[in-house]
């Protein structure tokens, strides 16, 4: 494995960032390592207006492929423990989509402590449908979509996910999780923040009552998932819930392929310099190619 920087390389392996830094601190000190030179794309269209709610602009960065059209669409949700991160974050992730033939649609949903639950999960199932109405104008086929996520947004992906196939929602053909948290109370015990007052994205009076909900912990509510490739490394603190979910799917005879990546990190699809980095999107460009195009 090529050696990133200790400190970035630690964050990643624990979520646990260096004593007295602030996580967004230390990602934008990384910016350079995990966005710069993306590779090129079509078009880039920055900060398209989906809507406006509750006094925030819900907008999204649209990479399209180079090439004719249309496009199979990927809507994205960027991670960030619901609390930070935004398409600016991803951008290269999201260009690299776009450079293997999808319109991806990156979202800038709203986010926690000052826009909890259900604030993130609404703009992302708004999102999707925006995608489906919209994405012929910038050459997508929203006949062929998929909806997808790392980390908190792996989560957000899966509960629209669930959300779709419980309420007729728009056909998403394919589902791309990337070491996502998938059963939000078992996740955060593990993590070492199972009570309510220890984490910022539900609010605290509602923590109970939100249990197995399949908007919060998509696990419960997979049985109607499309095809899904899901990843994860071997030194991701989030490893277990990958393998939960993946065996919730088998029982439930879903389509998936569980992708376990040996000494990768969380957020391996954000650093270019592991050997990790392409065998993912090699992996999931080839996963979705099977089911988009």
């Amino acid at each position: 494995m090529t050696q990133l920087p200790d400190d970035l390389l630690a964050f990643m392996e624990t979520l646990k960032p260096p004593k007295g830094v602030n996580p967004a601190d230390l990602l934008i000190k990384y910016n350079d390592l995990m966005n710069g030179n993306p590779p090129p794309v079509g078009a880039v269209h920055d900060d398209v207006l989906l809507r406006q709610v509750a006094g925030w602009r819900l907008s999204a960065d649209i990479s399209v492929p180079t090439g004719p059209g249309p496009h199979p669409v990927l809507v994205y949700f960027h991670g960030g423990g619901w609390t930070m991160g935004s398409p600016k974050t991803h951008l290269r992730l999201g260009r690299e989509f776009a450079a293997a033939g999808y319109l991806t649609v990156n979202v800038d949903y709203r986010r926690a402590p000052k826009h909890r639950f259900p604030a993130a999960f609404d703009d992302c199932l708004f999102a999707t449908q925006w995608a489906v109405e919209h994405a012929a104008e910038y050459g997508g086929d929203a006949q062929r979509l998929a909806v997808g996520g790392d980390s908190a947004g792996a989560n957000l992906a899966g509960g629209v996910l669930a959300e779709c196939s419980r309420k007729r929602g728009p056909a998403i053909k394919a589902g791309l999780l990337l070491y996502g948290v998938f059963d939000y109370h078992a996740a955060l015990a593990g993590l070492g923040t199972p009570h309510a007052k220890q984490q910022l994205y539900l609010a605290v009076e509602d923590y109970e009552t939100l249990r197995q909900d399949h908007r919060v912990s998509p696990l419960y509510a997979c049985d109607g998932f499309p095809p899904c490739y899901i990843a994860v490394g071997t030194k991701d603190p989030l490893l277990a819930e990958s393998h939960a979910l993946a065996e919730k799917l088998s029982a439930a005879g879903v389509e998936h392929e569980l992708h376990i990546l040996d000494g990768a990190p969380h957020a391996f699809f954000q650093l270019p310099p592991l050997p990790a980095y392409a065998e993912g999107y090699r992996r999931a460009s080839a996963f979705l190619d099977t089911h988009l195009k």
